[in-house]
């Protein structure tokens, strides 16, 4: 089982924001060589570390929001039983249970319906006893009118987004020529995420949310983020800020529960810091996102 580490993070981050970055690319941007960053990325693909490379469309191709939902339930529900209910509903990306019985639910949402629909989905459940929802900060990307060649191209990525373009002309009956001009043209507008999905806590370390409130009289979302990168930069894999809110969850992997618990205690500490706490991860349920929906209804359309 490989010991993540900084250079893991570095490429998971890389292939996360762009899953088709070639290898010797990586390897330059961190002075290392080609065969050691291939060697590191099957290792964690073999560990599960890595679970696939995927293709969606951008939230800004549906006019998508992304949202966390944290959920309490009354610990007398069967979890599998309890996480399948959930997940029938469409837009319900990953469901991540943690030990203590709290549950945080990442989705996504067009409009006003359709969270409504999956907002009474999660709160009508006999055995949810409260819940907190945060609209997520981040990139959206761009809208534009994809073309019938680039689906074909994006037909074949659907079933792995990492796919040779050599490969990806031989399934679809187009040259290598046009294959790297349409991929190329598919990243540059910005309509398509080529990404990927990976469970840091498959590894031997420790893995744990940071559950976080601020003052926001006292510091904005920028000088708390600036805060825990500066002192946390190695232990902290993400950061994700309420769009509304002076709220954040953060992911972090650290060798033992000591480490952990120092980390939550100096974070504490901060004076413009009301509350946080550390979350162990169980593993988690992971669905197919809205916007892979779409993109694959898409496709099937041409």
């Amino acid at each position: 089982m490989p010991h993540l580490d900084l250079i893991d993070k570095k490429i998971l981050t890389i292939l996360s924001r762009d899953c088709r970055t070639p290898y010797r690319e990586i390897a330059k941007s961190l002075d290392l060589s080609v065969t050691t960053i291939k060697s590191r990325v099957d290792e964690l693909v073999e560990a599960g570390i890595i679970i696939d490379f995927i293709v969606e469309f951008s939230p800004a191709m549906i006019n998508s929001e992304i949202m966390l939902v944290w959920l309490a339930t009354d610990n007398k529900e069967d979890q599998e039983q309890f996480v399948q209910e959930i997940a029938k509903t469409r837009g319900i990306g990953q469901i991540v249970p943690f030990y203590g019985g709290d549950y945080l639910i990442f989705l996504e949402y067009r409009n006003s319906q359709e969270l409504a629909k999956i907002s009474m989905a999660i709160k009508s459940n006999p055995h949810v006893s409260s819940t907190e929802m945060h609209t997520l900060i981040g990139p959206i990307g761009e809208k534009t009118v994809l073309s019938n060649l680039q689906l074909r191209v994006l037909k074949e990525l659907l079933t792995d987004a990492r796919m040779e373009i050599s490969d990806i002309s031989q399934r679809s009956g187009l040259t290598v020529r046009i294959v790297r001009r349409t991929l190329r043209e598919l990243k540059e507008s910005g309509a398509i995420r080529f990404s990927l999905r990976f469970r840091p806590n498959v590894g031997n370390r420790v893995t744990f949310l940071l559950k976080l409130r601020w003052d926001p009289k006292q510091a904005d979302k920028d000088e708390i983020v600036e805060l825990i990168v500066k002192h946390y930069q190695d232990e902290f894999w993400t950061l994700n800020p309420s769009a509304s809110d002076s709220f954040l969850i953060g992911v972090a992997i650290v060798d033992n529960l000591n480490h952990m618990d120092s980390i939550t205690m100096k974070i504490r500490s901060i004076p413009s810091v009301i509350y946080a706490e550390a979350f162990i991860y169980r593993p988690p349920y992971n669905y197919k996102s809205l916007r892979r929906l779409c993109l694959e209804e898409a496709v099937q359309a041409t």
